[in-house]
């Protein structure tokens, strides 16, 4: 046999090993596939990560920006409350007057003072000898100005630094009104005189601002708050004075009382209402608004209230009674005529009660056991009593309350005895 025979074993191991190199160069070249991929989305995951990073980053500093901007707003804000605070605005336009004034009134004065001549001098020359008047004249009021700042810091009145500003303010701009107005005319004259006479003047008002606001650490707030305290506390004050006034008219012994507790004890310790509360009690031994003559008055009208409701026959329990129910059961605020009125609740109706000889004592509704004192026979001894009483008294006064005190019994009994004696008197 040739050499290059080759047994089927051989052939199949062979084709076998192909098999296996051919899928062994294919599973390398998937994984080279594979990595390539995984390097790829790595590489996309590394640019994702990336931007997030830069976002972030952004993020981060626009917060930075946008603190950085509040921040700036902030110290804006506080700066321009400061200025509102120390007034800086207004000093600095009270500054820019006042060396407004003195550049127009100095140069009006000096050519105005210069340009004087000694009657019947030949010279033409500037009065030189005269420059420094208008210097005078313009220091005149500021010399007094810083006199009232020296007052002030010395903790000297001011009020006599204020007068002499004004007055010597006020003669400067008068001089350099009537010569400007001599030599320029009406207008001119009084814009000179302004020019000399609001500088000064505003001036103090500046120092009278910063002297009144140089202790005061309050916030704006805090200054509108204290405003409003102090208005609600002028408002109180004006209300109690109101009202003493009219308890010192109205009750002038009591308000005598009051006034000397109030005096009495130490500032403050005491306060107004419990003040007057204990005059009252002092004076009539009763709550405020309470006297003897008050209490007599109730007495007064609770004995005439028990007259009329004796000569009724309506005992003090029937009118409990009715009031009770009047209250429990109350009828609609409109009428029963009223289409769109709610059904009145009315609460039960007693039986109609029929007078007896005993004035109306046997009214009870049906069903119901009468009471004991009014159905006991009348004792002789009570009768002879009430007898005399209205032998005493006369008709006027002869009641049953009356009775009733003086018997010591019941309403019901006493109008029981009240009946009979009177029908005996008919009789």
């Amino acid at each position: 046999m040739s050499s290059e025979y080759r047994s089927w074993e051989e052939r199949e191991a062979n084709a076998a090993l192909l098999r296996a190199e051919a899928e062994a160069k294919a599973a390398e070249g998937a994984g080279l596939a594979e990595k390539a991929k995984a390097d790829a989305a790595r590489a996309q995951t590394d640019i994702l990560a990336e931007q997030v990073k830069r976002a972030r980053l952004a993020k981060q500093l626009e917060a930075v920006e946008d603190e950085k901007t509040e921040a700036a707003n902030a110290r804006r804000d506080r700066r321009r409350e400061a200025r509102l605070d120390n007034g800086t605005g207004f000093k600095n336009l009270v500054t820019a007057v006042v060396v407004l004034g003195l550049a127009a009134a100095l140069p009006a004065q000096l050519k105005y003072f210069l340009g004087l001549r000694a009657e019947g001098s030949l010279d033409t020359g500037p009065a030189w000898y005269l420059i420094s008047i208008p210097f005078f004249l313009e220091l005149l009021a500021w010399t007094s100005v810083k006199g009232t700042q020296w007052a002030a810091r010395r903790g000297f009145a001011r009020w006599p630094f204020w007068l002499l500003t004004l007055c010597l303010a006020g003669f400067t701009g008068w001089v350099n009104g009537s010569k400007g107005a001599e030599m320029y005319g009406t207008v001119a004259g009084f814009a000179l005189a302004a020019t000399s006479f609001f500088g000064p003047i505003l001036w103090e008002v500046r120092e009278v601002i910063e002297s009144r606001t140089a202790g005061d650490n309050r916030s704006a707030a805090q200054r509108a708050a204290d405003k409003a305290k102090a208005r609600e506390a002028r408002a109180a004050a004006k209300e109690q004075a109101v009202q003493d006034a009219d308890r010192k008219r109205t009750f002038p012994a009591e308000y005598a009382e009051y006034r000397r507790i109030m005096i009495a004890n130490p500032l403050g310790s005491v306060q107004r209402d419990a003040a007057w509360a204990t005059a009252w009690s002092n004076l009539h031994g009763l709550g405020v608004g309470v006297t003897a003559a008050t209490l007599a008055s109730r007495a007064d009208a609770r004995d005439a209230i028990d007259a009329v409701m004796a000569r009724a026959d309506i005992s003090p329990e029937a009118l409990a009674v009715d009031n009770l129910l009047r209250d429990l059961f109350a009828e609609s605020p409109k009428g029963d005529d009223d289409p769109g009125a709610a059904p009145a609740k009315r609460g039960p109706k007693r039986p109609p009660q029929t007078p007896t000889t005993l004035g109306g004592l046997g009214k009870q509704p049906s069903g119901r056991a009468p009471r004991r004192d009014a159905v006991e026979p009348l004792a002789q001894a009570d009768l002879d009593k009430a007898r005399e009483y209205l032998n005493v008294v006369g008709e006027g006064k002869f009641s049953a309350p009356a009775i009733a005190k003086l018997l010591g019994r019941s309403h019901v009994y006493a109008r029981r005895i009240r009946n009979a004696v009177n029908e005996t008197q008919e009789g």
